[in-house]
């Protein structure tokens, strides 16, 4: 693999890192290094499996203990188990130190009430870790957690209101449930920042939230299960450009804009070089900060719900319905609401997409949980269309999936 760019590599941190897990006598060899080249010749890409197969093997050598346990959902794939213990032995060198500090000179103050939306549980820890980060920043805190948990939404926006919340964390899909709930019950919220992870925030989607919360400004943090926060844009900063915590994440880029990350802050699962799935480019200013500018997914998949959705259980439902997916479109925008809108294009005439065949659709295309979640949730629709409105790009080539949904024009009405 050709590596175009990368942050600064620190090799003392890395040796560091490399001679604490020998320490605990982990089952893989996992020398020091002398240099970048040394680094990128003892230590080659890592993709999902190949870290599966580390975590299986730590896993088998008793090494996940004293720690949180997380996981990656499994919705696509076999669930990757990893683990955290980043809030033991806190020092003013430690990395939850240093993100507090981070997040308090970038995104929130300790006058900021803000409303945690991610999802709590489920193996995961970005929930948790949000909430232990804003405590010691002296930020006032409403852990809710996802919206749609609720069953009293009313009695949840009156209290956003009683505490003067103004911050929204959470993923697009959370954060629109919010808005669109505080519309439809004529509740005003005073919202300045929205602090969004997980999925992009699409053009038509932040104008609906500017029309209801005009001081509304955006931020958006990037990261994964796998490695949690490692990047963060403001409205201060070039859109999109996510700027890195170089002390504890190394990012290279290859010459195809696949990313490799690796996690200096000692995970008890090691992320060395790990193919994290996502294309973006690597900037540097004039110091030594570095941004990172990230584009779509490596792997054919969307984002829709808040969730990533394969295109092969789209593809396995259209089949299992009894239609041929030789040729077929995903094509995704934005509709009244904020609403995502998956439009299934078939190859079927447009004069023959009737409401029995749309019904008999959606009982194939539900069975995908993910999809289901998005519809039950009112966050997002499926629509359905005939060869006529196939889209091809100016070579000719039928592209499966089309996201239209950072095009600025307006809203489509539904």
């Amino acid at each position: 693999m050709n590596i175009k760019n990368k942050t600064s590599f620190d090799i003392e941190r890395f040796n560091e890192m490399v001679s604490a897990y020998a320490s605990q006598s982990y089952p893989m060899e996992m020398p020091e290094v002398t240099s970048y080249e040394d680094f990128a010749l003892r230590y080659p890409p890592v993709d999902k499996q190949g870290l599966m197969a580390v975590s299986d093997k730590l896993i088998s050598a008793n090494k996940l203990r004293n720690c949180y346990v997380i996981s990656t959902s499994g919705t696509t794939s076999r669930p990757l188990v990893l683990a955290s213990r980043i809030f033991r032995d806190i020092t003013e060198n430690s990395y939850p130190y240093q993100i507090r500090g981070f997040m308090a000179e970038h995104v929130f103050c300790e006058n900021d009430t803000v409303v945690n939306l991610l999802t709590a549980g489920c193996l995961g820890y970005n929930y948790e870790g949000m909430c232990r980060l804003l405590e010691p920043i002296g930020s006032t805190v409403l852990p809710v957690g996802r919206p749609d948990v609720m069953n009293n939404m009313p009695y949840l926006l009156e209290t956003m209101v009683r505490f003067n919340a103004n911050v929204l964390v959470g993923s697009p899909t959370g954060i629109i449930q919010i808005a669109q709930a505080a519309e439809n019950l004529n509740i005003d919220l005073l919202i300045t920042k929205i602090v969004f992870v997980g999925e992009a925030f699409h053009p038509s989607k932040r104008d609906f939230i500017q029309r209801l919360w005009p001081r509304a400004e955006f931020y958006s943090l990037y990261g994964a299960t796998e490695f949690g926060f490692a990047a963060v844009n403001t409205p201060s900063m070039i859109e999109h450009h996510h700027l890195i915590i170089s002390n504890w994440f190394f990012i290279e880029q290859a010459s195809s804009g696949e990313l490799l990350v690796t996690d200096l802050k000692s995970p008890v699962i090691p992320i060395i070089r790990y193919r994290i799935g996502d294309i973006g480019e690597i900037f540097q200013t004039g110091g030594d900060e570095f941004y990172l500018k990230v584009g779509s997914r490596a792997a054919e998949e969307f984002s829709l719900g808040g969730h990533r959705i394969s295109l092969k259980l789209v593809e396995r439902a259209l089949i299992a319905s009894g239609l041929s997916t030789e040729m077929y479109q995903l094509n995704l925008s934005i509709v009244e609401g904020g609403k995502d809108c998956l439009t299934v294009i078939l190859d079927i005439e447009d004069s023959k997409i009737c409401t029995s065949l749309a019904m008999h659709l959606e009982k194939y295309l539900l069975s995908i949980s993910r999809l289901r979640e998005a519809v039950t949730r009112g966050v997002s629709v499926i629509e359905y269309r005939g060869r006529e409105q196939f889209i091809y790009s100016p070579r000719g080539k039928l592209n499966r999936l089309l996201d239209n949904r950072n095009k600025v024009p307006g809203v489509q009405k539904h």
